[in-house]
């Protein structure tokens, strides 16, 4: 039997990273398998839309590389996708579970609903419907449907009995029916719940495997009656952990932004966020932790998900993404560099343009291991494209380098100038750099701290940057020049 797998998310807002997970475990399974992933939005509770979320989910997906094989974008046989536009295909099988006597009308209003869950809280009862339109002889509902009266439609869930199904990852679960509530099926408006349409979508749709959040858990056996109501094959289920905080608390946007796009407009790289968020939850059994997407797919198992929630530790997302931006060519990080530039930030693309590649190649080179996200780029690179600020003073003064006044500055920079003006400079050798500073500053009997350290504040005017040498090779002769001048000038 051929593998089908779903994403089927409500369109309700941003992608959750934990989300993203679930997609990435379900195109694992599905690819491995040789099946077809699909992609359902289930937007049948409209009171909860969001505009512009479908369209969120989809570039967040397509920017990640987990294209969907069928789906709004790339429709095949099993549309259509929008639960909104099966309400026809709902209305059929509906029909079939009133003619069993597996539903009922239920004509209870929302107010006195209310009162029941207000009622039953006090006593400390679980919430649940009371069955009271559950028992309505034929006359009594006939009378209320022919009198117009609004009403639901429920699930008629079995008394006195347990219901089981087996989880890939949890084993068998068996919860007991009092524990299962009478669900809405069909609301008063006409619309299905998700409970009804995502088991009708998911027979008709051919899903073999059923890939979600362990949050569905207790939703479940709600599903199993209904598919053992029209008397159709039972998925499999494969319920993943949540992802929580170093703190122990649900990976929710009370506790910090979680979006996928939020992640890619820092600039996490869509391999990176894949590689890392793949292993949290899963052990693929082996000490490699740098695993390509195809790497993934042949060694991703469903059994070796763990049940206990995964923590998300940005500390280990930033060394994942260091290790794919390390191992980028040159030439291949700045196109990515760009690329991200022109998403989120087209101002400081039109910066940096006006600058020759070789300078842009130099400053990743020397840069490029203190990269941990590209939004870090701007941060660190800032002071190559920009004019100086103003001199800090308590900076450039520094008493661990015997730099012990402006006095001190002045001399170590004029020396520095000097050999900036130098024949003996050769300012396209690093090589040649290193040798020319450390020999004279050796001859004229000072530290090298005492040279470069305010060569390298005159040069970046930051706290932290490249060693003054290579911010020479990268700014060259006459920028470096420039620059210590300026500092010159405003002591």
């Amino acid at each position: 039997m051929s593998i089908v797998t779903r994403f089927a998310p409500s369109p309700t807002g941003y992608v959750h990273i934990g989300s993203l997970r679930t997609v990435l475990y379900n195109y694992l399974y599905t690819k491995q398998k040789g099946g077809k992933f699909m992609l359902r939005i289930e937007d049948t509770d409209r009171a909860r839309f969001v505009e512009g979320s479908v369209e969120n989910l989809l570039n967040s997906l397509a920017s990640v590389g987990l294209i969907p094989d069928e789906g709004p974008n790339n429709p095949g046989d099993s549309g259509p996708y929008y639960q909104s536009e099966r309400l026809d295909i709902y209305k059929v099988y509906l029909e079939q579970l009133l003619e069993r006597d597996k539903c009922y009308h239920c004509f209870c209003s929302s107010e006195r609903l209310t009162e029941l869950r207000t009622e039953q809280q006090e006593l400390g009862l679980p919430t649940k419907y009371d069955k009271k339109c559950r028992f309505l002889t034929p006359e009594e509902k006939k009378e209320r449907l022919d009198a117009g009266e609004s009403y639901t439609i429920r699930l008629k869930v079995p008394e006195n009995t347990e219901i089981s199904f087996t989880d890939t990852i949890r084993w068998k679960i068996t919860i007991p029916s009092k524990d299962v509530d009478d669900q809405v099926l069909i609301k008063a408006d006409g619309f299905p719940t998700y409970h009804f349409a995502v088991v009708v979508d998911d027979h008709l749709m051919g899903i073999t495997d059923i890939i979600r959040g362990d949050e569905w858990i207790p939703s479940t056996p709600k599903h199993v009656l209904l598919f053992e109501a029209f008397g159709w094959e039972i998925p499999r289920f494969s319920h993943v952990p949540p992802l929580i905080w170093m703190n122990k608390k649900k990976l929710s946007k009370r506790t910090g932004d979680v979006s996928v796009e939020a992640f890619l407009e820092k600039w996490y790289l869509p391999e990176a966020l894949l590689n890392y968020i793949s292993l949290l939850g899963w052990n693929p059994k082996t000490t490699q932790e740098i695993l390509s997407l195809s790497e993934l797919i042949e060694m991703f198992k469903l059994e070796d998900v763990h049940r206990a929630g995964a923590v998300f530790d940005i500390e280990r997302l930033d060394w994942f993404n260091s290790q794919y931006i390390m191992s980028y060519e040159t030439e291949t990080l700045l196109n990515k560099i760009k690329t991200y530039l022109k998403r989120y930030d087209q101002e400081y693309l039109d910066k940096i343009q006006d600058f020759p590649e070789e300078f842009h190649y130099k400053i990743l080179r020397e840069l490029k291991t203190r990269l941990k996200k590209m939004a870090d780029f701007k941060e660190l690179t800032a002071y190559f494209y920009e004019d100086l600020a103003e001199l800090d003073i308590e900076l450039i003064v520094n008493k661990k380098m015997k730099i012990e006044s402006l006095a001190d500055v002045k001399d170590s920079l004029w020396f520095a100038l000097k050999l900036l003006e130098s024949d003996k400079l050769d300012t396209e050798n690093q090589e040649s750099i290193k040798e020319l500073f450390l020999e004279e500053i050796k001859k004229a009997d000072r530290k090298n701290g005492q040279v470069l350290w305010p060569l390298r504040v005159a040069l970046s005017m930051q706290q932290f940057s490249p060693w003054a040498l290579e911010l020479i090779y990268v700014f060259g002769r006459e920028k470096s020049i420039e620059r210590v001048q300026k500092t010159l000038k405003q002591i």
